[in-house]
């Protein structure tokens, strides 16, 4: 198959209605257009129609994305996402699913956990004895487009295709839309189901080259950068990697320069990377981490308090959800399935110790999970445990109860499709609160 009858087929109408039923539809994201999944389904039909032709014959054009801003904590500068609307998702899913499949066997996409362990692996192997991390400055507004088409092009030669990679990382991110808007003439919108695939294909050459060092054990995600090596060899490996990045036009922070940035160390020493903590033998989640799920769990309890119905049943599955974490689209989603790498029993048991401390603050009397048992569920049993809920093996009657006693929908006039719609969008939502446990690792 050829790159355009493969790119045909990802833009085809009937795969572009199946990415909005499996991945758009319980989104409540808008676009700076404003309009919500209720108000797209009316013209749905429409609109994919308009995608397929206009993107098979080179005159798709993207709307202005929204800007929004997340904080990075006091003293931080925010990072700017990038919200398309609903119709310009479809099509960059599209987009995003056809560069996954043409760089497969070239990119490959490790989750931070499989990163984790075999890092665990490589420090304990004795090959090494020390260790370099390092932090590319402003990573996605840094790529340059120049080098970026040159990169997609050895996979890519098709003009209209890359002229529509082109349209979608240009157009402009922005507060309110104005007729003068300047388009992005540099670096790639972050929030975008692209962006990754994209920033991924920007390192191809620097990850093969540094992965094939005998010397070294090579670790990425996105600008999170480790290496293992010989402690004779730290200043001249630093300094070749600050190089090849600088090459590309990318700022490599310079650990003598700005060691909060970037560091080095020997193994052994404590050190942290994508929200793990390592000292020795110990592998735990980094006091921010931990922080972070505290809060998180702290605003249940304060939810409940301040809510007018005061469900117990909606408290106690909210906290076990947040606990255990969940299966749902075919994901493991949660702050223990991030951490289930640690090897840290205290901290889980310190955390169900503050879950008690918040039940007697709170004066509520529930019998919620126990963090110590779903570790375990995960690490030993993660396909065959009912601990852990399963949001993908939910039948309708399951459906149902979930709806009915823990949001208290009223379903007696809906049908099986409305049914499983409500519980998919409700339970997309509460994933999405598991999601702020741990997004600033991008999981």
């Amino acid at each position: 198959m050829t790159v355009r009858q493969d790119f045909e087929e990802f833009l085809s109408e009937i795969y572009l209605k199946k990415i909005y039923t499996e991945h758009i539809v319980y989104s409540p994201a808008q676009g700076i257009d404003n309009l919500n999944q209720k108000q797209f389904n009316k013209i749905l039909d429409d609109q994919i129609e308009i995608i397929s032709r206009k993107t098979l014959n080179g005159t798709y054009k993207f709307t202005k994305y929204k800007l929004k801003l997340i904080s990075k904590g006091k003293g931080k500068v925010p990072r700017e996402i990038s919200i398309p609307t609903i119709r310009d998702r479809i099509a960059l899913k599209a987009l995003c699913n056809f560069l996954i499949d043409r760089y497969d066997g070239t990119i490959h996409f490790d989750i931070p956990q499989v990163l984790i362990k075999n890092l665990k692996n490589a420090t304990m192997s004795g090959r090494y004895n020390a260790f370099i991390k390092l932090d590319v400055a402003s990573y996605y507004p840094s790529i340059k487009h120049k080098e970026l088409k040159l990169r997609l092009g050895r996979k890519i030669r098709n003009p209209e295709i890359k002229e529509f990679i082109e349209k979608a990382i240009k157009t402009a991110t922005v507060i309110k839309s104005f007729k003068h808007d300047k388009e992005n003439s540099e670096g790639i919108p972050q929030g975008l189901s692209i962006s990754n695939i994209l920033a991924a294909i920007y390192l191809i050459n620097i990850d093969k080259t540094l992965s094939a060092l005998s010397e070294v054990k090579y670790f990425r995600y996105v600008d999170d950068i480790l290496i293992l090596c010989d402690e004779r060899d730290v200043k001249t490996i630093t300094q070749k990697v600050i190089l090849l990045f600088k090459k590309i036009g990318l700022t490599i922070h310079d650990p003598e320069k700005v060691p909060e940035k970037s560091v080095v160390g020997k193994i052994g020493d404590e050190f942290s990377y994508l929200g793990y903590l390592f000292k020795g033998p110990l592998t735990s989640a980094r006091t921010n981490s931990v922080l972070k799920l505290k809060e998180s769990i702290v605003s249940i309890f304060s939810g409940y308090k301040h809510s007018k119905i005061k469900s117990k049943k909606f408290l106690e599955w909210r906290l076990n959800l947040r606990i255990t974490g969940c299966i749902f689209q075919n994901k493991s989603k949660g702050w223990l399935f991030f951490f289930s790498e640690m090897n840290d029993e205290s901290l889980l048991h310190e955390l169900d110790h503050y879950v008690v401390i918040l039940m007697t603050r709170f004066r509520v009397t529930i019998q919620p999970k126990k963090f110590v048992r779903s570790y375990f569920q995960i690490k030993h049993h993660k396909y065959r445990t009912k601990y852990v809920p399963n949001f993908d093996k939910y039948d309708l009657k399951m459906m149902k109860k979930v709806l009915v006693e823990y949001f208290n929908k009223s379903i007696k006039h809906l049908t099986d499709q409305e049914i499983e719609y409500e519980f998919k969008k409700r339970i997309d939502r509460q994933v999405r609160d598991l999601l702020t446990d741990v997004m600033d690792f991008g999981y």
